[in-house]
């Protein structure tokens, strides 16, 4: 029993001290990402997806219209990703810009995101 109860703890502890999934948020932008049948689609996303996964980043993918995402960036509460925004002057210290995912666009991230993370994400986005 005493060995059982060790167990436990030690798993518990492991979930604990996982890294916690990096919400990738995104508005409806057929045919880059949208919603279909409650899950996000698109080619962009297949794109994001395969990196992350890649990468070894837990993630998961949250429909969220554009204003509220700027809202989540100038909060920079937790690690968080936009996706498709353009690369403008000045952006970068909003947040973190990740490598181009289609034509120019690219994950905007918060601050919080570690730059280690970032640097996993741009090496898979760029495969």
């Amino acid at each position: 029993m005493k060995t059982l109860v060790a167990t436990l703890i030690i798993l518990a502890g492991a979930a604990c001290a996982a890294e916690p999934a990096l919400v990738i948020h995104y508005n409806e932008r057929p045919p880059h990402h949208y919603t279909q049948r409650g899950a996000a689609a698109g080619d962009a996303v297949a794109k994001v997806e395969h990196a992350l996964t890649a990468a070894g980043i837990a993630h998961t993918f949250r429909s969220t219209p554009a204003k509220q995402q700027l809202v989540i960036l100038k909060a920079n509460q937790e690690p968080a990703c936009m996706m498709s925004w353009n690369a403008l002057p000045g952006r970068e210290r909003g947040g973190k810009l990740s490598a181009p995912v289609y034509e120019e666009r690219r994950l905007w991230c918060t601050k919080a995101v570690p730059d280690e993370l970032m640097q996993r994400l741009d090496q898979a986005l760029l495969k």
